[in-house]
Parts: structure tokens; C-alpha cells; sequence
């Protein structure tokens, strides 16, 4: 490449010095990067800071120095620890600077330092300053490799480094190290023109932005930690005002194209005398949300809220208020939840909290399950029926997603857990109704989804930044607080003793749930419990005079529900179960959980699983048998020990994840957010989302802001238009 060249960010990588075919596989298999735009958008995942460079006759002996030099040779020996066991490894390596005269680096227990730095490497080496017999030293320096004086001469690394403080450090792979990366990144800034700027004046002033082509350059190749602030701060808020605008559009496009169904609130009506029926209280939240929902389901474009809420939070009752709500206009309502036991579970709870309105009784709501399970007779009979309109409420799982499941006028769509089905599912049920409005816009039922798991509100404002949220964060009154105990393996007795209590707890007419990640044995994971292997131990050794039931999710329909039925009506004192009980089981009599390996769960589904306790007016427990095998594993258990707050939780799981993980479960077609963490930057979040709906609210087309119609369709897969067709869920 010419040194006036200048490249574009489509560019293939080929285009650099040194990148040839198989650098460019390499480049592409390991990183993901095929044009010169990708390399630029690799960040570095760091800047080390390299202090002060200084020749080695200008260091002060007991001051700290950074020094640039050659690695010649390398000594490792192992001795004894002064007064501890075990012993100590040394690694020392005789490094020469660019003029001559050499020095000593030493790590102490790195036995693999000299395989990434072998004999040629240039390197920088950050640290104190010491004397040891007649050279100088550092000890356990920091470390930024420069390359191999095959490929680079030192003193253009040291001269390199003299504008250069803080250094990147990329992402990297062993072909492609992070000194190759820095060295590619700056040729392809030198050859790139300026940046084209997609934010106006205004905003880059409102927000106090650098400019694009600032931040670019800074991001790899700052001259100083606040120029490296602001470049970071600028694309952190192109990502997220990236994110919200696609999301918001989404939204406004689907209130342009879809017309909702009239569900208002009437006084007189079912869900009113649901409501006065209830034999307590409900929470102010509670109250709260039926108003925020009674206006969405009254209103002309179709309601499409979250509603989210810790365990126990009462959710089940807003949703049973929303759906009486559809029936009172003469409307039906499904509830879609992802497993059999949960459809069992709120069918169950639907015929007793809707008892004193007469359900399934001559003029009264009728109400009916249907899953995989039901037998063809029922399901002919449900399905007449739904399309007779004699069904007001349908709950099941995706089998009402099925061809034959047709409704007389479906107004209300409740999804539960709504994280664990696919968006393709989401939008089946939606389109059970096919009705088109008096202006020809297609007619949808109003959506109501659900999650017992909480999130974070930064995490809520950007996975679901086109839905209306609503948060219960009040539990009944009267709940007492779990206590949830941490026991290690070394701590044998302890099990001894929780098992006698669990005897105890039965001989009241208390029960105990033992949840385990298996539900056969495994050679592969040897030390890991099964629900069959410890139903077994339990029933035989340990419990023989109680009944012990076992539930998974391999077993028949008429198996799980005898096993569900057995510890909901207290005949079983034991329930052994895999995580199929997850969440929606409500048996008030439970007040044990045991999980054995919870070092194998999540933060979130500990908390689900300790949320099926504590349901009614006794003391509840919950009991995780762990091995912490590291620091983030004993973080995650000491947490859920420690508080029984689920939105507490849900930041420390996304402080220790990341969003990376928790982005799993997004909508398919949004862009990654590479440098913005949603811990961090909580308040970019909330600005770009408030931004994006002001901007598609007065321009729901982008017709005034050519600028962000084209980087919002930049950066979202597939293009914004696909995405809005397939997320309309």
C-alpha cells in the first residue's frame, strides 16, 4: 500500500501492509474482522498506562520507570517458601535496551511468562526501580508486548511509544496479538479520511460530544486519559442512541400499521367484582399497575407493556384483572406460559381466585386448559368451544399456537416468562386474530408479557426500550424473609443437621422441596446430583417413613401432574425436582428449598427457585449446597445469600456477567453493544432512550433525519424493516 493510499471502511483487510490471504483468515475466523471499518470498530479492551519512558542510565533506583527493550534469555528456578509449604517459582529474564546495557525483569509463580515472551520479544516493562548486585531490576512489572525484533527494530517501538503513553490492548488470538493489532489499527487510522458525522451540531453540544472522527482515533490512540473519557463517553452514546432509535421506530411503526381492540375498563364488570372478591389488601403497585393497564387496554393503539415483578409480587392478580377486563367487553383472553406444570399451576390458581365469580358455572367465566397433554376429546371440545365463543379464558402452552386453535375475538394475549419463548412464537399468537380495522390497519389484541425474573431498569430500558414498562416492587404485606444459607462441602454435619429439621418441618405439616441440575446421573459430570439418583437416596435411607415425590420434565404429563398434585395437597412432604419448578409453582405449605449444586445456577434462577418458599404465613428456608470453584461463583451464591432483593440481584448478576450473556435472551436483529456496559452507563441509557422517542415521535419515518435513518440501518442486522416484521411480538 502506497503511504498517500486512501482506504475505505470497506476495504478488505488485504489492503494493509503485511495482511495477506491467510492473515485475512485469520483475521476472519478469529476476530470476526473482514474489512478495514471491522478492525476499526475492534476496540481495545484496555489502555495500559506506560508512565514516563526513560532511557536506563536516567531511572532513579526505588522510583518507578518504564523500560523498552529486548528480551535475551531466560532462567526459571523453583525454591522453598520462607515458613509455608509448597514452593516458590522464578522466572527472570535478561532484557537489553535499544543502546546496549541490559537489565533484569523477574515474576514471581508465571511459570508461563517465557512462552509469551520468548528469547526476541520487545517489550515494555512498567514497575519499581531496584538494585540487584551490579544491574537494575523490576520486579513483577507490568507488561506490553511490542512484537518480535524479527519483525519490529527497537528503537522505532521505543520511538513509537514516546507519543504513545497509553497503549491498547485488543482483543487478540495467538495469531493475531494485540502489538500486530495496534500496529494494523494505526496504518489503517493514517490512510482512512476523516469520519462523516451522523449527529447534528445541536446534539453533539446538548451532550457535550467529541466529534465522530475525534473519537475514532482516540478510542485506539489517545493522547491522554480524558481524550481516551470522551471518546469512549462518544461511542458508548452513538450505541445506545443506535439501539433506542431502531427500538422506538419499532414501536411507532407498529402503532402506525396496527389498531388495538376497545377493552376499556368498565365499572360494573367482572374484573371490578374479581377485584372487591379478593380476602386482602392488594399492594399500592398492585393498584398502580391496573391503572396503567386499564388505560393501555381502553386506548386505540394495541397495549404492549411488560410487567415485571419479584417473586411473589402479585403479578398473576394484575393479569387476571386484565384479562377480565377483555372478557368484560365480550372478548376472549389467552395466557401462554412455557411449560405443562406452569399451565397446570395457573389454570389451578384461576379456578380459585375466579371461585366467587362462579367460574366454569352456568353464566359465570368459563376457564380451560389446553396443553400437548390434552386428550383429543377435551381438545375438540375446547376448541369448539373458543370458536363458538363459550371459552372467555384459554390458558396453555405453545400448543394454543397451533393451526387448529381459532378464537371468536381474541382482545387480550398475556405471555408469561415471556423470555423463554422465541419471537416467532410470540407473534403466532397475535395472529390468532385477523380482524382489520374500519381504516383497513390490522386489528391485534392488546399484549401483556410477564417475567418473575427482574431486571435491571437498565437492562429493561434497552431489551425492551419499544415496550411500556411496569414494575411491581412492593410485596404483600405480612411476608416474612427467607433465610437462605450457604453450606461448602467441608461442612458435612450441616446436612445431617438440615435433614433433621427437614423430619421436623413434615411432622408439622410443612414441606420441603430438593432441586438438582440432572435428571439422570452423568459419568461426564461426576459429582453432580440427579433428581432420580436422590429421589432414590432420599425415599430409601433417609425419608422411608415420609412420601417423597419426584417430578421432571422427562416424565409423562399424567406422572408430573400426580407427583405436582401428591405435594400441592400435602400427602408428599418432599418434592425432588429438576428446575421444572422454576417458576409459578404456589404450594403455601412449602417452606424448605434445598438445591444441590447451586454453584451450577444462575443468580436468577437461584432466586426463582427460593421464591417457591416463603409463599405463606410460616418461616421459610432455603439451603444451597455449593462448591465455589472460583471468585465470581462465590460472589453469585454470597449474593443470593445475602439479600432477597430480586432487582438488587439482577445488578449484581449484571455487574459480574456483563450484558454480553444477559443479551442471550434479546430480540434477534439488534445491534451488539461493543463498548456501552449497562451497569456503567445507566444514564446513557435513560438519555438516548428519552432522545429517540422525542426524534420518532415528531419524525416516526426519519423523513427530516436522513443521517439517522441511515446508521440506525447500519448497524441493525438484516436492516431495520426486517426487524420490525419480525419483532412485532
Amino acid at each position: 500500500m502506497a503511504d498517500d493510499a486512501v482506504l475505505s471502511l470497506d476495504d478488505a483487510v488485504t489492503v494493509l501492509e503485511g495482511v495477506g490471504p491467510k492473515t485475512a483468515e485469520q483475521f476472519a475466523d478469529g476476530l470476526a474482522i473482514h474489512t478495514v471499518g471491522d478492525l476499526l470498530h475492534h476496540y481495545p479492551r484496555r489502555h495500559d498506562d506506560l508512565g514516563e519512558l526513560m532511557d536506563l542510565s536516567a531511572v532513579t533506583v526505588g522510583e518507578p520507570a518504564t523500560l523498552v527493550g529486548t528480551v535475551l534469555d531466560w532462567t526459571t528456578r523453583t525454591v522453598p517458601r520462607r515458613g509455608r509449604r509448597g514452593r516458590l517459582t522464578i522466572s527472570e529474564a535478561v532484557v537489553a535496551t535499544d543502546p546496549g546495557p541490559t537489565f533484569l525483569v523477574t515474576f514471581f509463580n508465571q511459570g508461563w511468562r517465557p512462552n509469551t515472551l520468548p528469547r526476541g520479544s520487545i517489550a515494555a516493562f512498567s514497575g519499581k526501580v531496584e538494585r540487584f548486585r551490579s544491574m537494575l531490576k523490576i520486579s513483577t512489572p507490568e507488561v506490553v508486548d511490542l512484537g518480535r525484533a524479527r519483525d519490529v527494530d527497537a528503537g522505532e517501538a521505543v520511538a513509537a511509544l514516546d507519543h504513545q503513553v497509553l497503549l491498547p490492548v485488543y482483543p487478540a488470538t495467538e495469531d493475531l496479538p494485540t502489538w500486530k493489532l495496534a500496529r494494523w489499527v494505526e496504518q489503517a487510522l493514517e490512510s482512512v479520511p476523516p469520519y462523516a458525522d451522523w449527529l447534528d451540531e445541536d446534539t453533539l453540544d446538548r451532550f457535550d460530544l467529541v466529534t465522530l472522527d475525534q473519537a475514532m482515533r482516540w478510542i485506539h490512540v489517545p493522547p491522554d486519559k480524558p481524550s481516551f473519557s470522551a471518546a469512549r463517553r462518544r461511542l458508548v452514546f452513538d450505541e445506545l442512541y443506535a439501539l433506542q432509535l431502531g427500538l422506538q421506530w419499532r414501536r411507532a411503526h407498529l402503532r402506525a400499521r396496527l389498531a388495538g381492540v376497545d377493552n376499556h375498563p368498565r365499572p360494573d364488570g367482572q374484573a371490578v367484582a374479581f377485584w372487591d372478591s379478593l380476602p386482602f389488601t392488594p399492594t399500592e403497585a398492585q393498584t398502580d399497575a391496573v391503572a396503567e393497564i386499564g388505560t393501555d387496554l381502553g386506548a386505540e393503539a394495541p397495549m404492549h407493556r411488560l410487567l415485571q415483578g419479584d417473586v411473589g409480587s402479585g403479578k398473576t392478580l394484575v393479569a387476571v384483572h386484565a384479562m377480565l377486563t377483555a372478557v368484560d367487553n365480550g372478548r376472549q383472553a389467552a395466557l401462554m406460559v412455557p411449560t405443562e406444570v406452569l399451565a397446570d399451576q395457573h389454570f389451578l390458581t384461576l379456578l380459585e381466585l375466579l371461585e366467587p365469580l362462579g367460574v366454569n358455572m352456568f353464566d359465570g367465566v368459563r376457564v380451560e386448559l389446553l396443553t400437548s397433554s390434552t386428550t383429543t376429546t377435551e381438545r375438540r371440545r375446547i376448541l369448539s368451544g373458543l370458536l363458538t365463543g363459550e371459552v372467555d379464558l384459554l390458558v396453555g402452552t405453545h400448543a394454543l399456537l397451533t393451526e387448529e386453535v381459532r378464537f371468536a375475538d381474541l382482545g387480550l394475549v398475556v405471555v408469561d416468562e415471556q423470555h423463554r419463548f422465541g419471537v416467532n412464537q410470540r407473534v403466532g399468537l397475535k395472529d390468532k386474530r385477523d380482524a382489520p380495522s374500519a381504516d383497513g390497519r390490522a386489528t391485534i389484541p392488546d399484549v401483556l408479557v410477564m417475567t418473575a425474573t427482574p431486571i435491571p431498569r437498565s437492562l429493561a430500558l434497552t431489551l425492551y426500550g419499544d415496550l411500556d414498562v411496569t414494575v411491581l416492587d412492593e410485596l404483600p404485606s405480612g411476608r416474612k424473609p427467607i433465610v437462605t444459607q450457604l453450606i461448602t462441602p467441608d461442612q458435612v454435619g450441616r446436612r445431617q443437621k438440615l435433614m433433621a429439621f427437614v423430619r421436623e418441618q413434615a411432622s408439622e405439616g410443612l414441606q420441603t422441596y430438593v432441586v438438582c441440575p440432572l435428571v439422570e446421573e452423568s459419568d461426564a459430570l461426576e459429582g453432580v446430583k440427579s433428581a432420580v439418583a436422590e429421589h432414590r437416596r432420599l425415599s430409601r435411607d433417609v425419608f422411608p417413613d415420609l412420601e417423597v415425590a419426584l417430578v421432571h420434565g422427562q416424565l409423562s404429563a399424567a406422572d408430573k401432574e400426580a407427583a405436582m398434585t401428591s405435594f400441592r395437597t400435602g400427602a408428599a412432604s418432599v418434592l425432588v425436582a429438576t428446575t421444572v419448578i422454576e417458576v409459578g409453582v404456589d404450594v403455601p405449605t412449602a417452606t424448605i428449598m434445598v438445591v444441590e449444586n447451586a454453584d451450577r445456577f444462575g443468580i436468577s434462577q437461584l432466586h426463582q427457585l427460593r421464591g417457591r418458599v416463603g409463599r405463606g404465613a410460616d418461616m421459610s428456608y432455603c439451603v444451597l449446597f455449593a462448591d465455589p470453584v472460583n471468585d465470581d461463583t462465590r460472589e453469585r451464591l454470597e449474593a443470593v445469600a445475602a439479600t432477597v432483593d430480586g432487582f438488587e440481584l439482577a445488578d449484581v448478576d449484571l455487574r459480574i456477567r456483563g450484558q454480553g450473556q444477559l443479551f442471550g435472551a434479546r430480540q434477534s436483529g439488534m445491534p451488539d453493544l461493543k463498548l456501552a456496559s449497562l451497569h456503567r452507563d445507566l444514564s446513557v441509557v435513560a438519555a438516548t432512550r428519552n432522545l429517540a422517542r422525542s426524534v420518532i415521535d415528531a419524525d416516526p419515518d426519519f423523513t427530516d433525519h436522513p443521517l439517522l435513518r441511515a446508521e440506525v440501518l447500519r448497524r441493525y442486522e438484516g436492516g431495520l424493516e426486517d426487524f420490525a416484521a419480525l419483532q412485532t411480538g
